[in-house]
Parts: C-alpha cells; sequence; structure tokens
C-alpha cells in the first residue's frame, strides 16, 4: 500500500512540475499541431504509395490487382491530392478490360469531381463515347447536348458536336 502512495506522489509532482513548465512558457503546447500535420502528411504518402502500386500493377497489365488499388485509395483517402489521376488511372483499366459501363460511371464521376476543369469536361466527353458503344444513345445524346450548350472548351464542345452528328447520322442510315 504505501509503494502505490510513493507512485502517486510522485505522478502528482510530475504534473505538477509539467504545469509550471508550460505556465512559464518553458513547454511549448504546440506540439499539438505538429503532431497532426506529421499525421497528415503521412498520410498523404501513404496514399501516393498505393496511387504507385495501382500504377505499377496497371504497367504490368495486371487489371484485377490496379482496379482493387484504386477502389481501396478513393475509400480510403476521399480529399488526397491524387484523387484525379487515380481515377484516371481507373478508368484505363476499365478500358483495357473492356468494362464500358464502369468506365462511363469513373469517368462521369471525375466529371462531378472536378466540373470547371478541362480534364472533367474531357471526362464528361468520354462517358458520352461509352454511352454510345453500349447503344444507349439517348443518354450519349443527353451528354454531347449538355457539353454543346454549357461548355466553356470549345474543343469540347466541337468534339460533342462531331459525335452527335456521328450519332444522328448512323441513325438515319441504321432507318432506311
Amino acid at each position: 500500500m504505501r509503494q502505490n502512495s510513493t507512485v502517486w506522489q510522485l505522478w502528482k509532482r510530475a504534473l505538477f512540475a509539467l504545469g509550471i513548465l508550460i505556465s512559464m512558457g518553458i513547454l511549448p503546447i504546440t506540439a499539438d499541431r505538429s503532431v497532426s500535420q506529421v499525421f497528415a502528411n503521412e498520410r498523404t504518402k501513404q496514399g501516393d504509395l498505393l496511387y504507385q502500386k495501382a500504377k505499377e500493377f496497371l504497367e504490368d497489365r495486371n487489371h484485377w490487382q490496379s482496379v482493387e488499388s484504386c477502389k481501396s485509395f478513393l475509400i480510403l483517402y476521399p480529399n488526397h491530392p491524387r484523387t484525379r489521376e487515380v481515377r484516371k488511372t481507373l478508368s484505363s483499366n476499365y478500358r483495357m478490360t473492356g468494362d464500358i459501363l464502369a468506365l462511363a460511371e469513373n469517368e462521369l464521376k471525375i466529371y462531378k469531381e472536378f466540373p470547371n476543369t478541362e480534364e472533367g469536361l474531357e471526362s464528361y466527353l468520354i462517358s458520352g463515347k461509352a454511352y454510345v458503344r453500349m447503344g444507349r444513345e439517348d443518354k450519349a445524346h443527353q451528354i454531347f447536348q449538355d457539353i454543346i450548350k454549357n461548355t466553356y472548351s470549345s474543343k469540347i464542345a466541337q468534339e460533342a458536336e462531331l459525335e452527335l452528328t456521328q450519332m444522328e447520322f448512323l441513325g438515319e442510315s441504321k432507318n432506311k
């Protein structure tokens, strides 16, 4: 019993000394910010490593593993700076495996996350092309019309007009 009270007395003295050091400004209390910054940096590095792994799997033509790495990245690191690159890697995998529906959906997600960027608009156009390949001309027509009416990029708008013209031409030749 006596030993427990001695340990307790030592803890009380240590906490008292710590309080004095903090109040005198000798021991700064800003350690919390630097620790959180270290954790944030480490989290970013871990996300970068997972992205590198996904790219390596893609280069090795191991598309299933690359898709799984990309999906894990998107779940674990939703606000990571490389989210756009991971989504593009995911699209490359879907394109290589022929999963057109997954490609279209992923490209739409890129557009929804980055609607005011050139790459976001390009993803919207790619999703429209994917819907054409799946035979869902109604959805593709809607996307192409939206691009033509609401885009600030003349290059992408011209591509959308060309796709729309081709769809209409092919539609007329099917009806003949």
